[in-house]
């Protein structure tokens, strides 16, 4: 019990300290955003259809393109952590790798949320914007009015994305601290196992992405990444004996 009260405590005071020392990644995030919602003012795509008489243009807007960069900031993110970079941050902290890496985790899920949140509220301002600049009867109104619960599900919904591509990033990030070559190798498998198993490949996509079950699909995540972290973590067990 002592054991674990120290353990407990001495990763809850490391979480805090990365919380302070990585508090620029969060702000990197923002920027991230606000440029992504830059480029999503001018629309995502442009119709326009005439007979002659009468033509019409279609202008859409989307989010997506927030959604992207906040994915990929997290990916990005998550695969820098386990690196010596920044594990030299823990040393003013006498620690073990357990610690250590539950921190980092911690960290990151809290970046999840955090992502989640704002990327749904940059698309609310969005949705703003266009209803400022435009003329409100030339708007198609059909999902552009976010109920609580519509926005609620995206917001989880992209919390959970964003945690299991964390939980990815972090485990090829500490591979990669285990050694250069999978630098090499991680692509050189990925690639063939499109290029091999591209049915067997969507099918394990479409597991996640498919799911029309809100409660299942968080139960999908949950279980992917707890397996996905506990690689990572064994993984750093072993980079502290070695």
């Amino acid at each position: 019990m002592f054991l674990n009260n120290n353990f407990l405590r001495g990763s809850l005071k490391l979480y805090r300290y990365k919380l302070k020392a990585h508090s620029f990644l969060l702000y990197s995030l923002i920027a991230a955003q606000l440029l992504a919602l830059l480029f999503s003012l001018g629309g995502t795509s442009h119709m326009a259809s005439s007979n002659g008489e009468v033509s019409v243009t279609l202008n859409m807007y989307s989010a997506s393109l927030v959604i992207a960069f906040t994915l990929f900031w997290i990916f990005f993110v998550s695969y820098q952590l386990p690196t010596s970079r920044y594990k030299k941050l823990e040393r003013p902290l006498v620690v073990n790798s357990l610690s250590g890496s539950v921190s980092d985790i911690g960290f990151l899920l809290t970046a999840c949320v955090f992502g989640g949140i704002t990327s749904s509220l940059f698309g609310i301002i969005l949705r703003i914007f266009v209803f400022v600049r435009s003329n409100p009867a030339q708007i198609l109104h059909d999902h552009f009015f976010l109920t609580l619960g519509d926005l609620l599900i995206g917001m989880a919904a992209g919390i959970m994305y964003m945690v299991v591509i964390s939980a990815i990033g972090y485990l090829m990030g500490m591979l990669v601290r285990i050694s250069m070559a999978f630098i090499l190798i991680i692509p050189a498998i990925l690639f063939g196992l499109i290029r091999v198993y591209t049915n067997s490949m969507q099918h394990f996509l479409e597991y996640f992405t498919a799911e029309s079950s809100l409660p299942l699909f968080i139960l999908k995540i949950i279980a992917a990444t707890i397996i996905v972290y506990g690689a990572s973590i064994l993984l750093s067990d072993r980079k502290e004996l070695a």
